[in-house]
């Protein structure tokens, strides 16, 4: 019966919340953290504030961008691994620093077939089917290009 106990507990403590249930301007940097738990990614926003990120879902094909003021206070939580926020990406112009708060950290980081090139990998979701989002970044930090695929197709062709 302990056993069963203990099991349920770790059960239960591996359970996160997407901060659904967080006010913006209510909530604070504790309650954010008491919420959604410790960030996998902190980084400094350029309004003073800072933003961290909460990768969640099955192979992290959600991160929850969690905004904090410069005050303290929770500025908005939200799921950034979507399309349209894809789209505000631009090649030749959006810089590492800027893809990182965007979209938070990659999932994996590898060395394109040019051999200069970094790419960043972002799984996610769109139409309930697993895609992945490429991003390459040169070596002066900036985006080259992003490629999108759907991962069961490249998981065929693998075949």
């Amino acid at each position: 019966m302990r056993f069963l106990a203990l099991l349920l507990a770790l059960l239960l403590a591996g359970c996160v919340s997407d901060g659904r249930n967080l006010q913006p301007g209510v909530h604070d940097a504790a309650a954010v953290r008491a919420e959604m738990g410790a960030p996998a990614e902190v980084l400094k926003a350029p309004h003073g504030g800072e933003v961290w990120f909460y990768p969640r879902g099955r192979v992290g094909r959600e991160t929850y961008r969690a905004e904090i003021g410069p005050d303290g206070k929770l500025l908005q939580v939200e799921q950034v691994l979507y399309e349209k926020n894809f789209d505000r990406i631009i090649d030749g112009k959006t810089t590492r620093e800027e893809l990182r708060l965007m979209l938070g950290p990659p999932v994996q980081e590898w060395i394109g077939i040019n051999g200069w090139e970094i790419i960043w990998d972002y799984p996610y979701r769109w139409a309930q089917m697993p895609w992945m989002l490429h991003v390459g970044i040169d070596q002066k930090g900036v985006v080259t290009s992003q490629f999108r695929r759907n991962d069961l197709t490249a998981a065929a062709e693998r075949l």
